[in-house]
Formats: structure tokens, C-alpha cells, sequence
């Protein structure tokens, strides 16, 4: 009846995790990019499991010691593996793939390789608590110990480094973290309360909507332009009222580039609007292979594109919006008809607002437009 009621806890987090897992598969057909919460709730799961194996094993008679001794290595292994996994993805968060972190991640690994072999070759201790037994040792002490180290190095990267962090992860993570952390602390002081399966799934809840998260899902489905698979016009009102503003009062410095496709028009009344897509999808191929310090692009009309960069140099800017114009003059459609797009940026100046600075580099784009009518170089489009 004891270790029934000691069990509860386990079976409830196995159950979350089950269906969190399913969730997650069922998202995976509409997704193309890189699979990273499925492994924080496979490895979760399988502690979770382990934990319901090592209760039932280590209260029952009869269990040989070397069935006992592997189930528990495997629990520990699987919570190492977790704090592993969460600590990377805490690095990457402020660190894009780089030598530097890999080296990082390397070190990490080898010193849990260490831990797992320390575990395999001492001896795994069982003790008799009030309730339940529960394991002790060299090993399971140095494995719980670097786990519990992880998750603490995890929340500092985020904490310290919360400006440079999307503030829905931070405001969902940290807080559950702490929770976890309050929870395998407890267990530290009475070893007895077996509460590992509980913290780790409270942290893959908060990992859950930090990356999985349904309404940030469905609010990027809202912010993408299905014609041309870039950021459309809500996306970029939404960003100037929330990102672009917090990042102003930053200090940080904006630069918006507007671009008008030259032609798209014609290439309607002519070949067709099937055609007229394609030259949309050209021109924004062009702008994601070109624009390669830029924050964000967006599709915000018919054949206005408009990209914002923060703290790039105008050389950069000059240079990306060059090879822009081009890739653009470069694409080829049926019958001859030409094509092309006219730019135009500005930087934001003191005591501008990002509408005044809007209306500079329009006005530049338009300057530019005329100049390649005049130049007969294309027929310009009467809006």
C-alpha cells in the first residue's frame, strides 16, 4: 500500500509525458524545422518509466540485485541525459552553433561519461527510509550532483542573459525551473522523497511552451504570407508594436529597407497571375539568400516587400540590398518581359520615429523607381 501511494506521482508524470509525446508527433506533419522538444519528452518519459520500475524493484523481495542495480542506472542516466539536453538548450539560446559551444557541449558530455562509468564500476547502496528504500553511492551522488549543477547553470545563462532571450520563454521557464530546482533540493535533504520524475516533468511542461507552444504555433501560421512563405503585414505591425519597440528602448539601432517589385503588374496582364506568384517567389528567395544580416523581412502589399535591421552598419546594409537588386534584375520571365525591384533604406536619426523613417526610405525607393523609368530601362507600373 506504501509504495502504491509513493507511485501516484510517477504514473501521473508518465501519463503527461505520453501525452505530450503524442501532441508532439501529431505537430511533426506540419513542421519542417528542426526537431528539438521531441527528445526532452522521449528522455523525460523514460526517466519518468524508470522511476515507476526502481519504486516497484526496490521495495519488492526477491528482485535480484543486478535487475535492481540496472534499472536504477538507467533512472539516473536518462535524468543526466535531461539536464544535459536542457542545459544545451539554455546555450543555445544565446549561442548559435559555434565551435565554442560545441566545445562546451563536448565537456559536458565527457564529464557525465565519467559520472555514468563511476556509477557502473562502484557499488549501488540501497537504504531503508520510514516508507520506501531508496538508492545511494559514489555514483548516483556524483550523477545527481551534475544533473542538479546543469539545471542551476541553465537558469543563469537565461537569467543573466534574459535581453537577448525571447521574453515568453523566460517568463514560462524560469519560473518552473525554479520549482524543479525547489523539488530536487528537498530530495537532497531527505533522500527518502523521490521526486526526480516530478521536477523533470514540470521543466518538459515549461519546455512544452517554450518551444512547442500551441498559440505561438498558430500565431506564426497568422504572421506567414502562404504565397511566398516570408513574414507578411500582420506579422510586421505586430513586431513594430512589440519587438521593434523593445528593442528601440534598448539603444539599439534601426534601419528599414523597403523594396517594390518592378514589373509584377505586367507580368499579370500578360503571362498571368500564376506567373506573377512565381516572380513574387523569385523576389523573396532573393531577399532570405541575400539579406544575411537582417532581423526580419516581410511581404507587407501586393509587391512591397520591407526588411528591418538592427545595429548593422550602412556598408552592410548598401551592400545586402545591392545584391538584392541584382538577384531581382537577374530573374528571367516568358516573352521578355522585364523585371526587377527598386530599394530604398533609411536609418533611424535621433528624435525620429520609425514612421518618419519609413516614409525616408520610401521616398528614396520611389527616387529610385522613376530613375530606372527615366533610364527606359522598364516601364514603370502606375500604382
Amino acid at each position: 500500500m506504501k509504495t502504491l501511494i509513493i507511485l501516484r506521482p510517477e504514473i501521473f508524470s508518465v501519463l503527461i509525458m505520453v501525452f505530450l509525446i503524442m501532441y508532439d508527433r501529431y505537430c511533426a506533419k506540419y513542421r519542417n524545422e528542426k526537431e528539438t522538444y521531441f527528445k526532452f519528452a522521449l528522455v523525460c518519459l523514460a526517466h519518468c518509466v524508470f522511476a515507476l520500475i526502481t519504486e516497484i524493484t526496490v521495495n519488492m523481495d526477491g528482485i535480484p540485485t543486478i535487475i535492481n542495480d540496472i534499472c536504477h542506472i538507467l533512472f539516473f542516466l536518462f535524468s543526466l541525459l535531461y539536464s544535459l539536453f536542457y542545459f544545451e538548450y539554455a546555450l543555445g539560446l544565446i549561442m548559435p552553433v559555434s565551435k565554442r559551444k560545441n566545445r562546451i557541449m563536448a565537456a559536458g558530455y565527457v564529464i557525465s561519461i565519467i559520472c555514468v562509468i563511476i556509477m557502473l564500476v562502484s557499488p549501488i547502496e540501497y537504504i531503508q527510509g520510514q516508507n520506501t528504500r531508496y538508492s545511494a553511492g559514489i555514483g548516483p551522488t556524483l550523477c545527481y550532483a551534475l544533473g542538479f549543477l546543469l539545471f542551476i547553470a541553465a537558469d543563469v545563462i537565461m537569467i543573466v542573459n534574459h535581453k537577448h532571450i525571447n521574453c515568453g520563454i523566460i517568463m514560462v521557464l524560469i519560473p518552473l525551473s525554479f520549482i524543479t530546482l525547489g523539488l530536487l533540493t528537498v530530495q537532497i535533504i531527505f533522500p527518502e522523497f523521490l521526486y526526480t520524475a516530478q521536477a523533470l516533468t514540470i521543466t518538459a511542461l515549461g519546455l512544452f511552451f517554450a518551444i512547442e507552444n500551441p498559440v505561438e504555433k498558430f500565431k506564426d501560421r497568422a504572421f506567414i504570407d502562404s504565397n511566398v512563405q516570408t513574414w507578411n503585414r500582420n506579422c510586421y505591425e505586430y513586431d513594430l508594436g512589440h519587438i521593434v519597440v523593445e528593442k528601440l528602448h534598448k539603444g539599439e539601432k534601426l534601419t528599414i529597407v523597403i523594396g517594390d517589385v518592378n514589373g509584377l503588374k505586367r507580368v499579370n496582364d500578360t503571362l498571368g497571375h500564376i506567373d506573377g506568384d512565381k516572380l513574387l517567389e523569385a523576389v523573396a528567395e532573393a531577399w532570405h539568400e541575400k539579406m544575411g544580416s537582417v532581423f526580419k523581412y516581410y511581404r507587407v502589399g501586393g509587391d512591397e516587400f520591407v526588411a528591418l535591421y538592427f545595429n548593422e552598419s550602412s556598408d552592410t546594409v548598401k551592400k545586402e540590398i545591392s545584391e538584392v537588386e541584382q538577384a531581382c534584375d537577374s530573374i528571367k520571365m516568358d516573352k521578355g518581359v522585364l523585371v526587377g525591384i527598386s530599394m530604398g533604406y533609411a536609418e533611424m536619426s535621433d528624435g525620429e520615429n520609425v514612421n518618419d523613417t519609413f516614409k525616408r526610405a520610401e521616398a528614396m525607393m520611389y527616387k529610385n523607381k522613376k530613375r530606372l523609368c527615366h533610364n527606359k530601362w522598364l516601364i514603370f507600373d502606375e500604382k
